[in-house]
């Protein structure tokens, strides 16, 4: 006489229960992939701002000693070779007026120009 033996029940994940951990886990990137998206356009944009005030102070200080503008980053890289540390950031310099400067920075990735004046 054959005895039979219950198998005792191994332990592990169902198939059904591994489809629900992959299915949520989907759902959670869906919502997280825009939020990372925006937050690297923001720090690109961040990038620009940050080169935007720098160049600004740096066109202060070049007009204290020269008594005029800066007419482009060129003549301003003289006085501060970091401005151009991300080389994302654009810059694009207005017409200098006799009272004033304009000029715009932008990052490549980002989604924002910003104009400086004064």
């Amino acid at each position: 006489m054959k005895v039979w033996k219950m198998r005792s029940r191994v332990a592990g994940f169902t198939l059904i229960e591994l489809m629900i951990v992959v299915a949520i886990i989907g759902i959670m990137s869906l919502i997280a992939i825009p939020n990372f998206l925006q937050l690297r356009a923001k720090a690109h944009n961040a990038s620009a701002i940050s080169a935007g005030r720098d160049a600004k102070t740096v066109m202060e200080v070049y007009e204290r000693v020269n008594e005029k503008y800066a007419p482009d980053l060129s003549v301003l890289l003289r006085f501060d070779r970091n401005l151009t540390d991300d080389p994302g950031v654009t810059f694009v310099f207005g017409s200098l007026g006799g009272s004033g400067y304009t000029f715009t920075t932008t990052h490549r990735q980002g989604d924002t120009s910003y104009i400086w004046h004064d």
